[in-house]
């Protein structure tokens, strides 16, 4: 085992375990027996948290090549981890609310700021990976970014479904282009 898949063990417990717990919680959702109203906007993000996670874990290998992996880019990558797994618990609590609609309107602050804070990570950890990195994902990235956080604030004020929608629709399809046309090989 080489140093970088030493340090990357750490991440991928992490990881998985968010992964675990939204699956788990996709599980129970579909194993409802005690009438929990299922939320289309609370499984959009559900999906869209999954996807951040696996594209989170495919670009992670990027800092394979850098000749210099300190112990303060261990940290950061470790924080950017446990940030989304994080997210995927404000997601998902462990106690299923009677509504979750309900239960995103009223945890929806929190969780905006967390989805905030996992792209604010984001780009710094676009800028740690190198310059080369930082030029390969071209003004597309800072497009996204930039209507990524518009829309999130607007998420996070906003109570009106249709607002919303609009958000977590563009926020999974955003999510699953930049990741079907930027994470083609390691």
């Amino acid at each position: 085992m080489g140093s970088f898949e030493y340090i990357t063990a750490l991440l991928s417990i992490i990881i998985g375990l968010g992964i675990t717990h939204l699956f788990v919680g996709v599980s129970r959702l579909i194993n409802n027996t005690t009438g929990v109203r299922i939320y289309w906007i609370h499984l959009l993000w559900t999906f869209y948290i999954f996807i951040y996670m696996i594209s989170f874990w495919w670009f992670e290998y990027k800092y394979s090549t850098l000749h210099d992996l300190t112990f303060s880019i261990y940290l950061f990558m470790i924080f950017y981890a446990v940030l989304l797994f994080f997210l995927a618990v404000i997601n998902m609590p462990q106690h299923f609310p009677e509504d979750f609609k309900t239960y995103f309107f009223s945890s929806r602050k929190w969780f905006f700021i967390a989805v905030i804070s996992t792209n604010v990570i984001d780009i710094f950890d676009s800028i740690l990976k190198g310059r080369e990195n930082l030029s390969g994902l071209g003004p597309d990235y800072v497009i996204f970014m930039s209507v990524t956080f518009i829309l999130l604030i607007m998420g996070m004020i906003s109570k009106k479904v249709l607002v919303q929608a609009i958000v977590v629709i563009f926020m999974n399809l955003s999510q699953l282009w930049f990741l079907l046309s930027n994470f083609r090989t390691l």
